[in-house]
């Protein structure tokens, strides 16, 4: 697969309710897609504001604490930026535009395609909702869903199958690739 920095990455977005395996398909498919030499980004919404990448007793936590409206902790391999302040999806997105694949998790709202995660029956309601579902993650097996559902066959993944997902959307991405004239 051919790096892009010559267009923009590839978005995929993981939606679903609290509890249904976002986080864990996220991070199989950040490896997957790793694995095979691509840059991924890894984008997570946290709807509760709770998290705190900074822990007390750092550097960098006395450097919020004190009053820093952003911090920077750099190293020769990694960098971190906490900012305090609200980020627009579209804006991180931007900041990110030099790598192959950006996987979301979360940002129901967003326009992006995403894959609905699916643990139990009345999780169904989320698909018909959103807009730019490709695909559906399912804790169900494939019969009663698929019969209970206006969902094909083509668009449902059980939620075991992480590799399978991963490349249906290499699939997916190639094909708009031929039909765009870009292969």
């Amino acid at each position: 697969m051919t790096t892009r920095s010559d267009t923009t990455p590839h978005i995929i977005q993981i939606v679903g309710y609290k509890n249904t395996g976002k986080t864990t398909l996220t991070a199989a498919l950040v490896g997957h897609f790793s694995s095979m030499g691509l840059k991924v980004a890894a984008i997570k919404h946290d709807g509760h504001d709770h998290f705190e990448m900074d822990q007390e007793g750092t550097d960098s936590y006395r450097f919020g604490e004190a009053g820093a409206s952003a911090v920077v902790v750099m190293s020769e391999k990694r960098t971190a930026i906490m900012e305090r302040q609200a980020t627009k999806l579209e804006d991180m997105l931007s900041y990110l535009s030099g790598y192959d694949w950006i996987v979301v998790e979360g940002f129901k709202d967003a326009s992006y395609p995403k894959f609905v995660m699916v643990r139990e029956e009345k999780d169904l309601t989320l698909v018909n909702q959103l807009k730019g579902v490709v695909g559906i993650i399912s804790w169900l097996p494939s019969e009663q869903f698929i019969e209970r559902s206006t969902v094909s066959r083509d668009t449902w993944y059980s939620v075991h199958e992480t590799e399978d997902i991963a490349k249906a959307l290499l699939a997916m991405v190639e094909s708009e690739c031929r039909q765009n004239g870009k292969v």
